[in-house]
């Protein structure tokens, strides 16, 4: 289990949002999945996407890739691997939420087909509004 590279991440990429406790479930749960990209020269984890599978759709909850790495394709790599891993779990949506005013976030997500269904008032830390974003998976029977 890599906790530690898992906190250190969200630190770094997202200045912690979530703790200690948060992160060990994520990591340990076995109705969510971890995906996450390891230097093999450093055993750094350079990013790190998550998600729970919630009957047939998987909620995306983390989706980050350490700022010394950014805009290298790996946040790509991550989000494209779990798309593809829906398509096994037979899933029909994925949902995730942004933050309101990360332009370069929502252009990556709509770049990955993601489209903006709704927003939540007041949902990070900072009273930042959130939008929430939906990906159809075509495995509807």
């Amino acid at each position: 289990m890599h906790l530690n590279d898992c906190v250190d991440l969200d630190q770094k990429s997202l200045h912690g949002i979530w703790t200690r406790p948060q992160w060990k479930r994520e990591l340990t749960d076995p109705k969510r999945i971890c995906l996450g990209i390891i230097e093999l020269e450093t055993k750094k984890l350079l990013g790190l996407c998550s998600a729970w599978l919630v009957i047939d759709e998987l909620q995306i909850t983390f989706v980050a890739v350490h700022p010394l790495h950014q805009r290298k394709g790996l946040g790509t790599f991550l989000l494209s691997d779990l798309i593809k891993r829906s398509e096994s779990l037979q899933t029909n949506q994925m949902h995730l939420e942004v933050k309101e005013n990360n332009e370069a976030a929502k252009a990556f997500y709509k770049a990955m087909g993601f489209k903006t269904v709704s927003n939540r008032p007041n949902f990070y830390k900072d009273g930042s509004d959130a939008l929430v974003l939906n990906k159809e998976t075509n495995n509807k029977s």
